[in-house]
């Protein structure tokens, strides 16, 4: 049984919290598709990644038994620390990397696609993310850290990073030198200029200080999140193919073989990618976040959807044990199809009335 059987109702509960505290505080921090394509997005993601995980799992699992060149004890409370710190050392590259280079920013951008910033916005993972991030642990596997450390160890540096997605919190003081916090995880999904690629750890910032790709908040310049060439769209199944798409498209325009390998391999915002959006500064005060219009059909629509792929979700755990690999696969797709058919709903003229305004 997967562990987020248990965990994803504790994430409904949390945003829901968040959500009464934001309104009482007058706080205006979720919109209703946003809200609802992240957690469509993550709910996708689990849907996926139920198998995609299984890949990492196998891959990691060869490289210990053929590299491994230490036994660790699981039962010292130590190593469980030193293993933890290594772990998201390891992250920060996988991270770092996942925004400098454009194939795996491809797997990356959904995350960042929203243009709020809430917990609902920390459920917006990568579908596609599971096929290269295993390479990064090799370390771990050569110090010969077990499966199931490398797992839970896993677990923990993922549950961490939720918590970090909220407005309500503040700075946190010393914890700020060394630790990932709301304050500074807020920098790293901003697209102000001083936000883009900063602040990639974890759980640990001490990581973004020691290379270079750390950011503090400012107060005098408020942080606007989402990326620079905008999603505009609330399809989840869209937002985690849409910049592979892109990729395609470019190498098969390229003239070169050298282009092509800067389109696969070079800065997502490198100069033959993206030089018209960086042309000149970003002005806070001139962004708009994207919207359509949501009538209330549609915005019960979307609300009964997302509880109803929550279902799905969980009965998807709990019959995975007895399915075969072809069941599987037709549950997930099923899945993708209906939030990429309530994803493009959205976005309908006769639905939405767009065409009427």
């Amino acid at each position: 049984m997967s562990p987020f059987f248990y965990v994803v109702p504790f994430f409904f509960v949390l945003i829901t919290l968040e959500f009464v505290l934001a309104r009482r505080r007058g706080l205006e921090i979720y919109r209703l598709q946003d809200t609802v394509t992240s957690i469509n997005t993550g709910i996708v993601s689990q849907a996926v990644n139920v198998l995609g995980a299984g890949v990492s799992v196998y891959m990691y699992s060869l490289m210990v038994d053929a590299f491994g060149l230490f036994s660790w004890d699981a039962s010292n409370l130590w190593l469980w620390v030193i293993g933890l710190v290594l772990y998201d050392f390891c992250y920060y590259w996988v991270h770092r990397t996942g925004h400098e280079v454009n194939l795996f920013w491809a797997a990356h951008v959904i995350h960042h696609s929203s243009e709020d910033f809430n917990l609902a916005t920390a459920l917006r993972q990568s579908a596609t993310g599971f096929w290269f991030k295993w390479v990064f642990y090799a370390p771990l596997a050569v110090l010969g850290v077990p499966l199931k450390m490398f797992i839970v160890l896993g677990l923990i540096d993922l549950l961490y990073q939720y918590w970090v997605h909220t407005q309500l919190v503040g700075r946190m003081g010393v914890l700020e030198r060394f630790m990932v916090t709301p304050s500074n995880h807020r920098v790293h999904h901003g697209q102000n200029d001083y936000c883009i690629d900063r602040n990639y750890g974890g759980i640990f910032s001490v990581w973004d200080k020691m290379f270079g790709t750390y950011a503090d908040e400012r107060e005098d310049e408020k942080v606007v999140y989402g990326v620079r060439k905008p999603l505009r769209s609330w399809d989840p199944v869209w937002g985690n193919i849409h910049h592979y798409v892109l990729i395609a498209r470019l190498v098969r325009g390229a003239s070169s073989w050298r282009e092509r390998l800067v389109h696969v391999f070079g800065k997502p915002r490198g100069p033959v990618l993206l030089a018209a959006v960086e042309e000149k500064p970003f002005n806070p005060e001139e962004f708009v976040p994207f919207a359509t219009p949501a009538p209330r059909f549609m915005q019960v629509i979307g609300v009964c959807s997302t509880l109803l792929g929550a279902v799905a979700l969980m009965t998807f755990y709990w019959l995975l044990p007895g399915l075969g690999l072809g069941q599987s696969l037709l549950y997930m797709a099923a899945m993708l199809a209906f939030f990429s058919f309530i994803g493009q709903l959205w976005l309908h003229p006769r639905v939405t009335g767009a065409a009427r305004q």
